[in-house]
């Protein structure tokens, strides 16, 4: 949701030259204020700060080795959020062999697998801490309100929101298939309740996790890691498969999360939710309930292993189904607001930047038409809209 630009910068002298990523904060009025730059800026210096280093302490006193433990995200050298003057300047992940999953395209299985068991180990964090470490949890939570959804909603991002279900409803008329009269009655009745139900979503308090935020493919970079090392299995391989099932998947990788300047206290649908509509294609969509129940045991899992008593009591396997139907909405809202230029090659981006040093979110919205005819966006949306009305979220 934020716009900031990413400069690389290696450093020579030194003993090894390093390579590193300064994230600098746009500097004209307009852009800092439509995307509340400071805000969020302050929010990631904070969740490295304070929440990720108090997650580690968390997951080390618990007895959870190293090499078990959540920790994928970049390591940051120093960072500074003076009004006017925000970065944050982290090593480059890109040096280290990472790199991103081709944006244009729904991710495969064992992709959407890895992620899902790695969210549910950085959520079971949260769960472990509300009951061994109350205090302290609350203490961090306290500075993660809301950012983006803040009621009152302007009017015109309201009327954004509605111009964007406007085009949902465009695909299946491109792409009709079956029922979809039914589902466009659906995406009518949301057009009114989209601002509200985002409000909604992020404002839920049961059952709640400091969640990312802001998960989805260009937030997620991967490298190709081997699944065994020096000969014996070094416990990195923690997503859910043994080694004997890695001969029968894709290859093991490695993940790391960027751009965490949305973390939020909320429910972990969120996050789900959010990956899932806007990283995923239908066909592998038939297997959500079986993703989501190896979420669920990951989740347990990893929260039993952080010494929680009765884990599985904790979140049951169908409070996460209720969250789901209740609060997948929001990665509903996602999709709407991002498919159609998750789904286009970075050279058919239009210049935002650019366009933001002169015109208001509504002319921006504009810029964006010509990514509405492209058919992959076309298929991918139409489909969420659809599996959205199926499994019952809409």
């Amino acid at each position: 949701m934020s716009i900031y630009r990413l400069i690389t910068l290696v450093y020579t002298e030194v003993p090894k030259p390093i390579s590193v990523i300064a994230k600098v904060a746009p500097t004209t009025s307009l852009r800092r204020s439509l995307y509340n730059s400071s805000a969020h800026f302050q929010r990631e210096k904070y969740v490295f700060d304070v929440v990720l280093p108090m997650f580690e302490r968390f997951q080390q006193a618990r007895g959870l080795r190293t090499t078990k433990s959540f920790s994928h995200y970049p390591s940051v050298i120093v960072s500074e959020c003076c009004e006017g003057f925000e970065y944050i300047l982290q090593r480059d992940l890109m040096a280290q062999g990472y790199r991103n999953f081709p944006r244009t395209e729904p991710l495969a299985y064992d992709d959407v697998l890895l992620v899902l068991t790695h969210l549910a180990q950085f959520h079971a964090i949260s769960f472990a801490m509300q009951q061994q470490a109350p205090d302290a949890y609350a203490q961090i939570v306290s500075e993660l309100q809301e950012t983006i959804f803040v009621p009152p909603l302007h009017s015109s991002f309201v009327d954004f929101l509605q111009r964007k279900v406007d085009y949902a409803i465009e695909t299946l008329q491109r792409n009709p298939e079956t029922g979809d009269g039914a589902v466009a009655e659906r995406l009518c009745r949301f057009r009114d309740e989209y601002g509200q139900a985002m409000v909604d979503c992020v404002q839920n308090r049961d059952d709640t996790v400091i969640c990312h935020g802001d998960c989805w493919i260009s937030n997620i970079l991967y490298r190709p890691m081997p699944t065994q090392r020096n000969g014996t299995d070094d416990g990195h391989n923690n997503n859910g498969f043994t080694n004997h099932q890695h001969h029968h998947h894709q290859a093991a990788k490695e993940l790391k999360f960027l751009d965490w300047q949305v973390a939020r206290c909320a429910t972990p649908a969120i996050d789900l939710s959010y990956f899932i509509f806007c990283c995923t294609d239908s066909e592998l969509r038939e297997r959500l309930p079986e993703l989501l129940r190896k979420y669920h045991s990951a989740l347990i899992r990893r929260i039993d292993e952080l010494g929680t008593v009765n884990g599985r009591e904790l979140f049951p396997f169908e409070r996460l189904q209720m969250h789901m139907k209740k609060y997948a909405r929001f990665g509903f809202g996602m999709a709407l607001m991002t498919l159609h230029s998750t789904c286009c090659v970075e050279k058919d981006l239009p210049n935002v930047s650019a366009a933001l040093e002169t015109t208001e979110l509504v002319d921006i919205d504009e810029l964006a038409k010509d990514m509405l005819y492209n058919p992959a966006y076309i298929k991918r949306m139409s489909g969420v809209c659809r599996d959205m009305v199926r499994f019952g979220y809409l």
